[in-house]
């Protein structure tokens, strides 16, 4: 197999990948007041309600929070001081509710507002217009087969990103 330059490498194209989608959603996120942080984090926590009852009482029975700051900081991959800023911006503006945890309290749950949980259907309307956009031509098959390599490779890249320096 021919290597290409670095300039055409799987590298180059998932960072620029990732810069796209990051100016699509500053774009879509701006008339609403919001940064692609904030939306990120409002992603992530819409996708918190597609849990079932049952891993819901689950999660309660167990004593394990609905979604803390840390929690969010692992999904997202962000700092935990843009978390905080984040976490504090969002509450100001009314989306986020912020709880002391009563499992550690030292950390606070996370939830939506109505005003968040309304703004579930802007959000996946932004999203289904992305995902449209940019799987265009792909069939199913190959959807499926591209999101298994890209789960395979995010968790090699994981592994990698936490070894130890040599």
């Amino acid at each position: 197999m021919q290597q290409k330059p670095i300039q055409e490498g799987l590298g180059h194209n998932i960072m620029a990948f990732d810069k796209y989608f990051r100016i699509y959603l500053k774009n879509n996120l701006k008339v609403y007041n919001l940064n692609t942080a904030e939306g990120m984090v409002l992603l992530s926590l819409c996708g918190e309600e597609r849990r079932t009852e049952g891993q819901i009482f689950d999660s309660i029975h167990k004593n394990e929070p609905e979604t803390t700051q840390d929690q969010l900081v692992h999904e997202l991959h962000y700092d935990k001081s843009v978390m905080t800023r984040t976490m504090q911006s969002l509450e100001s503006k009314g989306y986020v509710t912020r709880s002391m945890n009563p499992a550690d309290s030292r950390s606070f749950l996370f939830g939506l507002t109505e005003a968040g949980s309304g703004f579930k259907a802007v959000l996946m309307d932004i999203m289904r217009e992305w995902n449209d956009t940019v799987l265009e031509g792909f069939t199913a098959l190959e959807i499926c087969q591209m999101s298994d390599i890209l789960a395979k490779l995010a968790q090699n890249a994981q592994k990698t990103g936490i070894r130890k320096e040599r």
